[in-house]
């Protein structure tokens, strides 16, 4: 099967965010962060900048200039202590919502502003939490090398895949169905998955999957090896615990904000030559229904 990604970025173009928007984008974002920041830094709470967010805090001192959003990573000990204060001091101007929470179906928290309104092409069903957000990928200890993990990894996979058309199926994105009356390749690759929906669905159903990837994705023993749990972990995202706890100071648009010491090791691992700027039909392309600041 088709990564979502690829078949949203080349069918659905006539959404992609120009770059006045990108722009509006990231002052956006980076206000939000600002006070994710200042409350972290004022309850010593350690947040991590995450994937494109670190590679650009590395090759740019901010933004990726194509990008647009902003992700950080914790520890898990770190996310419980945010996840209980930062919902007391802020619940009028955020919600921050968790895996399992109701009427939300992604795999990691979110930090959502409300008031602003950010709608994706696959979630365009979905009418809760539909606004600019922050995601916080919660880092977990994982298994030794071996059996295993690897076994651990493939349930999880499944489990986050199964969860994934679940939503396809019971929430229609109006805009895919739109564009599949016009576009067969769309048609065909929207009815698999939504077919595929159909049968996780009644076998089990979208909430044990997110249940699965939630238990699979916490492993309370300490071995030595840290991973972000998704569909990749376990090939991409997991590296010994150094890389995770040591970490040092960086800048990104202005602000001295918290980075991986060895960043090199952990953008290595997922960018191969990072410090590479990819030609422009290589970046990956953004993409709103509706966004409103």
């Amino acid at each position: 099967m088709q990564s979502s990604k690829k078949i949203y970025s080349e069918h659905f173009r006539e959404y992609e965010l120009d770059e006045k928007t990108i722009e509006k984008l990231h002052a956006e974002l980076l206000s939000i962060f600002k006070d994710i920041k200042e409350f972290c830094d004022a309850h010593e709470i350690k947040y991590i900048l995450s994937g494109g967010t670190l590679l650009g805090a590395i090759r740019h001192k901010g933004f990726i200039p194509w990008d647009d959003d902003i992700d950080l990573m914790m520890l898990r000990e770190e996310y419980d202590k945010f996840n209980v204060a930062f919902q007391a001091e802020f619940s009028e101007k955020y919600e921050l919502v968790n895996p399992l929470d109701k009427d939300y179906f992604n795999k990691q928290p979110k930090i959502f502003k409300k008031g602003t309104t950010y709608v994706e092409i696959p979630y365009a069903g979905i009418k809760a939490h539909s606004n600019l957000f922050i995601d916080i990928f919660v880092i977990e200890n994982v298994p030794s090398p071996g059996i295993g993990r690897n076994l651990r990894a493939k349930f999880y996979d499944l489990a986050f895949k199964a969860s994934s058309v679940c939503i396809d199926y019971k929430y229609p994105s109006p805009v895919i169905i739109d564009k599949s009356r016009t576009d067969e390749e769309v048609r065909k690759y929207y009815k698999m998955r939504r077919r595929l929906g159909f049968f996780f669905a009644h076998l089990g159903g979208m909430k044990f999957y997110l249940k699965i990837c939630d238990k699979l994705g916490r492993y309370k023993k300490k071995t030595g090896w840290l991973a972000v749990p998704s569909a990749i972990s376990y090939t991409r995202e997991i590296l010994p615990a150094a890389v995770f706890t040591e970490l040092t100071m960086g800048e990104f648009e202005g602000l001295s904000v918290n980075i991986l010491k060895d960043f090199d090791t952990y953008l290595k691992n997922l960018y191969k030559d990072y410090m590479a700027i990819p030609p422009e039909d290589k970046r990956e392309k953004h993409l709103a229904v509706k966004i409103d600041f």
